[in-house]
């Protein structure tokens, strides 16, 4: 067996360490904020509070009711009572499994939304699916919330379950969302999607769907015919109007996509998605009055609307007129509309600009909203490089006092904080003075462990992983953090299978839990199995970490052409990846062979080329910035 590897976070392992990283490192981009007009919203009296069971079920009795199971529901609705969210939730999706019991399942969807738990509430979903086949609103939920994750995929799945209910489906909005994820996933998406229309000819959701992808692969000609098609069966359709604005100004420019946006907003005058598409066409085109005219006119039927302000303030911000955007967002903070949000874009102007005191002063007067976290993180990074470190600590510090509804958040950043200062040590004793203080919060927990990865110490994190699954024992990311960490950090292979078979039991599918079986595989010596679980898991995530599995076990199976290949391929699309450039180290026969198909596939060079991945910007009114 080779020798163990340098200690470090592979990318499956990372979970909440890369969302917050994210938060730490990363600027958000300027977006118009958007109406949605598909997808699941939770019904305004399960936000409002989460009712008592009896007031939601049906009179129907739940079958297969034991002692175990009512005295689990006795407790549950004790603690929605008592606001114990996370408990309740987790014993009704418990007992919604164990019972297959819609209703229970009903109510677990309900509670998992209402606490912002988005997997819980997908895994809920899938059981009131599976228990009550002819239900619409728990495919529609489900799919929603795996759009928004990015499992585009698997909410394919359920939009097809919609279809063949003959209820409203929103495969448009699937594949515009589609933009984030990766080119082999939009290429399976368009696959299905013209199986589908042989079935639905006439369909004018899924001609949509079929146009968006094809934009994206810059099939002009093919997506203007499937989005004209869709428009003659449903003239009016926002989403497709704009996806044809969007075609439109890539080929024509913006005054082209501004002439059918004019026509669009005189057949429906009320509609803000398309009045914002004009706008922002307009300033595109350089027609900055007509613009804020159109923003005038928004404004003024919709008051209390500070949105529509902020709207113009960012599409602004996005085609740099930043006096003209700084303006808008001092209007907003002087009428108190928006303004924590106006604050956070003030600072990032202040911050472009390099008045880094001033972009600070604007971050800090964040108080709330969905920029919270990212102001205080930018104001903390913003310290830093000015050698404040003890100052952004303590600034920390105060918003965890003042905004405790914030601190987990808050410890998360100052964690990544003191990481980016290569101050580990610190770091971990941070998270080590949160967890004393807050208990044995998931996050907490999942972020000290990934860095007692990252400093080497197995023991450490399998305890705070085994700490989380004893809460939770059927957290499927932490089962596949554990099982894989003892497959590649330890021998004990068998364990790891088990916690990893549990994982894919629970979550079917998913690639990198399936890369991981592979990989243990592998490492039992199932070279077959491994094989068969690694082209799986690469047909549905090209990876450099799956692709470098894969090339592993075929070479040491004996299948060195296939090895080759792929190496061949994974080069040209991972060229920088650490990963390979170890095995091709480890390997040198492999990489020689490989370096044979990329000379023989670019003679005249010798050097391959990254084959095209991108895609065009997704449409504005959905994917802004």
């Amino acid at each position: 067996m080779r020798a163990m590897p340098a200690f470090q976070p592979y990318k499956r392992l990372l979970g909440w360490g890369v969302l917050l990283s994210s938060l730490w490192l990363a600027g958000c981009q300027n977006r118009v904020p958007e109406t949605p007009d598909a997808g699941y919203t939770l019904p305004q009296q399960a936000l409002l509070q989460i009712q008592p069971l009896s007031e939601n079920a049906r009179t129907t009795p739940l079958d297969g009711l034991d002692g175990q199971a009512v005295t689990d529901l006795l407790a549950a609705e004790i603690a929605g009572q008592r606001n114990q969210v996370d408990f309740a939730l987790q014993l009704y999706l418990d007992q919604a499994s164990r019972l297959r019991s819609s209703e229970l399942a009903r109510r677990a969807a309900y509670i998992g939304q209402y606490a912002g738990d988005n997997q819980a509430t997908i895994d809920a979903a899938a059981i009131w699916s599976a228990t009550d086949p002819q239900n619409s609103e728990s495919r529609r939920l489900a799919s929603t919330l795996l759009i928004q994750q990015g499992d585009y995929l698997e909410a394919f799945e359920y939009q097809k379950e919609l279809l063949d209910l003959k209820q409203e489906t929103h495969f448009s909005y699937l594949a515009a969302q589609s933009a984030q994820g990766d080119r082999y996933t939009r290429d399976e998406l368009l696959l299905q999607l013209n199986q589908l229309r042989a079935e639905h000819p006439n369909n004018p959701d899924l001609l949509t769907a079929t146009g968006q992808l094809l934009y994206f692969d810059q099939l002009f000609d093919e997506a203007m015919q499937a989005v004209d098609t869709s428009l003659g069966l449903e003239p009016t359709n926002v989403r497709t109007l704009l996806l044809k604005a969007d075609i439109l100004i890539t080929r024509q420019g913006p005054a082209a996509g501004v002439r059918l946006l004019r026509q669009a907003v005189k057949a429906q005058p009320a509609n803000l998605r398309l009045q914002l598409a004009l706008a922002r066409t307009l300033v595109k085109d350089g027609d900055i009055d007509q613009a804020q005219q159109v923003f005038a006119r928004m404004a003024k039927s919709h008051p209390e609307n500070g949105q529509l302000k902020l709207s113009l303030a960012l599409i602004l911000m996005e085609n740099g007129l930043t006096d003209a955007a700084r303006s808008e967002l001092e209007k907003l903070v002087a009428t108190e509309q928006e303004a924590d949000e106006a604050h956070y874009y003030l600072g990032r102007l202040e911050e472009q600009a390099g008045n880094d005191d001033a972009a600070i002063d604007h971050y800090r007067r964040v108080k709330g909203g969905k920029e919270f976290l990212q102001a205080h993180s930018r104001a903390s990074r913003l310290l830093i490089r000015q050698g404040a470190i003890q100052e952004a600590r303590s600034h920390l510090a105060l918003m965890r006092v003042t905004l405790p509804e914030y601190r987990i958040k808050l410890y998360l950043i100052e964690t990544n904080l003191l990481q980016s200062l290569e101050q580990t040590d610190a770091a971990y004793q941070l998270l080590t003075e949160a967890i004393r203080s807050e208990g044995p919060d998931f996050e907490l927990l999942y972020s000290r462990a990934m860095l007692s990865l990252e400093q080497g110490h197995i023991d450490a994190m399998e305890t705070d992983l085994r700490e989380i699954l004893d809460a939770d024992p059927n957290n499927a990311m932490v089962l596949n953090t554990l099982g894989y960490t003892l497959t590649e950090y330890s021998e004990r292979y068998t364990e790891a299978l088990l916690l990893i078979r549990k994982a894919a039991a629970l979550k079917p599918g998913d690639p990198a839990i399936t890369d991981s079986l592979g990989w243990v595989h592998f490492k039992l010596g199932q070279n077959n199995e491994a094989i068969h679980f690694l082209q799986q898991a690469y047909e549905q995530m090209q990876d450099p970490e799956v692709a470098s599995h894969l090339v592993e076990v075929y070479w040491v199976a004996g299948h060195q052409e296939e090895a080759a290949a792929l190496m061949a391929e994974a080069l040209q699309l991972f060229p920088d990846s650490e990963l390979l450039a170890d095995l091709a180290q480890r390997f040198p026969p492999l990489m020689r062979q490989a370096q044979q198909q990329l000379q023989a596939a670019e003679p005249d060079t010798g050097e391959p080329s990254a084959p095209d991945t991108t895609a065009p910007a997704a449409p504005a009114a959905e994917q802004p910035g």
